[in-house]
Order: structure tokens, then C-alpha cells, then sequence
């Protein structure tokens, strides 16, 4: 799963409006739309204010997990 398959299926699980997000992060929601469909490069700058806007991490976003907490398996 790329990206913007994260990005939508985030969108999806907390039922939000991608225009909604698009404007959160700062983007007109045609330029958004056109970085999901792959018509606009989404760069590395473009993924913090996204992930703002949805309320999730990068890692989150990339599908890299988490480092568990020792102090909570202790």
C-alpha cells in the first residue's frame, strides 16, 4: 500500500472530507486532489501538514510500525 492509498483509507476510517483535509494542510483541495491521483508530486515537505491534518503520524502514514515502550512491557 502506497501513500496515498494510506491517505485515503485514513480519509475513509474517519470519515472525513478529503476538501476538508486538503484545506487543514494548507492546500487548495484541487491541488490536493491532483497530489492523490498522482498529477501533482506529493514531496517529502507536502507529508508533515497532511499528517497534521488527519491526525496521524508519518510512521502512521508509511505503514511503519511503531516502537513499543519498555517501560510499559516492564
Amino acid at each position: 500500500m502506497d501513500v496515498t492509498d494510506m491517505i485515503y483509507k485514513v480519509i475513509d476510517e474517519k470519515c472525513m472530507k478529503q476538501s476538508a483535509v486538503a484545506r487543514a494542510a494548507g492546500y487548495e483541495p484541487k491541488v490536493f486532489n491532483a497530489m492523490l491521483r498522482g498529477r501533482k508530486r506529493m514531496t517529502s515537505d507536502d507529508v508533515v501538514p497532511i499528517c497534521k491534518a488527519l491526525g496521524v503520524t508519518p510512521n502512521e502514514l508509511f505503514g511503519i510500525p511503531q516502537p513499543t515502550d519498555p517501560k510499559k512491557n516492564a
